[in-house]
């Protein structure tokens, strides 16, 4: 009996890499075109009796915009540690593409709406906020290596730079995610 070898997460993202590789020009067109439709429809939608439309159209667009630079970078983080794989051995229309669908969305969706005024937009701004503190919470940790409180001025300094570090991060947690 003849067995076929089973295709590994490995293959399927080898495959994919050359996939889009080969298809880096249509994939840079469509995140320009994801940007440029979607400020289209927005400004259309605006047009109508109340703006919501226009309103929820741009968020969707900002939002799958920052998406895709996400996911961009996740597979960059894929490649360098799964494939060893180098930042400048990508082509680079698949770099640019990314980059290029949060700009023309940003700056075609800002001719439309103020940025201020999404929901999207603000709860970006907010995810990004927390994320920030939460790193700069572990940095700081990462200082703190057993008696080197003394030398920052005591155990009581460290209790009241927890408890407010802990308090902005509540702050921000229910902001964020409520």
């Amino acid at each position: 009996m003849n067995q076929s070898n089973p295709m590994t997460l490995r293959d399927l993202l080898s495959n994919f890499s050359i996939w889009a590789d080969a298809q880096a020009l249509a994939i840079l067109l469509a995140s320009v075109a994801w940007g440029l439709v979607g400020t289209l429809l927005a400004r259309i939608a605006r047009g109508g009796r109340s703006d919501q439309d226009g309103r929820l159209i741009a968020s969707v667009v900002i939002g799958g915009a920052v998406l895709w630079l996400m996911l961009a970078v996740v597979a960059l983080c894929l490649a360098q540690m799964a494939f060893n794989k180098n930042l400048l051995d990508v082509n680079a229309l698949l770099l640019l593409a990314p980059l290029a669908c949060v700009v023309v969305s940003v700056l075609g969706i800002r001719r439309v709406f103020p940025l201020s005024g999404l929901a999207s937009v603000r709860t970006l701004g907010d995810v990004a906020g927390f994320a920030l503190a939460c790193l700069a919470l572990l940095w700081l940790l990462s200082k703190f290596r057993g008696w080197g409180v003394m030398f920052l001025g005591g155990l009581g300094s460290l209790l009241v730079i927890a408890v407010l570090a802990v308090l902005l991060l509540r702050l921000l947690y229910r902001r964020t995610f409520s």
